[in-house]
Order: structure tokens, then sequence, then C-alpha cells
């Protein structure tokens, strides 16, 4: 049975989360759901996707933080936590702060890629 679209983005970043499957989220981004659809996302959202793009980071995946965040960043204007606008609700749980720390770890791997390329 197929997901319901109001609830895909969630699923995608559980998949990636527990299965390690970023296949359906990278699907996800290649059609318009976010653009016209509400999207429904539990208290704990913020709280995966941070997890998430961290375990990312630690495994230097710039590729899969990457589509986190743009993931993220696509459907931000519609995500609703518990009926609440999700973005508020993730800027009250800390997003500013975590991006600041996810953008720094993320430029640190860039460079030290770029010098190990040297």
């Amino acid at each position: 049975m197929p997901i319901r679209p109001d609830l895909q983005l969630e699923k995608c970043i559980d998949d990636a989360l527990r299965k390690n499957d970023f296949k359906p989220l990278k699907t996800l981004l290649q059609t318009d759901i976010c653009e016209d659809v509400k999207i429904k996302c539990s208290k704990q959202f913020f709280h995966k996707v941070d997890n998430l793009i961290c375990r990312e980071l630690n495994k230097e995946d710039i590729h899969n933080v990457s589509a986190i965040l743009v993931s993220v960043g696509r459907c931000g204007k519609n995500i609703s936590v518990l009926g609440q606008a999700g973005l508020l609700t993730m800027i009250k749980q800390g997003l500013i702060q975590k991006m600041v720390a996810w953008f720094e770890k993320s430029k640190e791997i860039i460079q030290s890629q770029g010098n190990s390329k040297d």
C-alpha cells in the first residue's frame, strides 16, 4: 500500500535512519510533493533529522547530508508538527543552532577532502 503523501517525508527520514536506505528520500526529491501537500510530522521529526544528519556527518557522507537538508528545505513551509507550523516548531527545538553545527562540520569535511586530494 502506498504511503500517503502527507506522511511521506517522515517515512523517508525513518527509512534512512533505520535501514540506511536513502533511495526513498532521493526519489521524493525528484517529485513536487512538497509544493502542494501539507506534510504531517511527529514531535520527534526534528530529532530524527538531527540524528540522521549527525550520523551521516560522522561517516563524512556529504551527499546524504545534502539530500536531507534539501528535502527539509523544500518541504519546510508545508511541514506541520502536531498541527503547528513545523519550521517554527523546529526553530524552537534548536534548528538554527543545529544548522550552524551541521554546516561547520560539513565545511571541515569538505576542506579535509580537498586537502587530501592535493
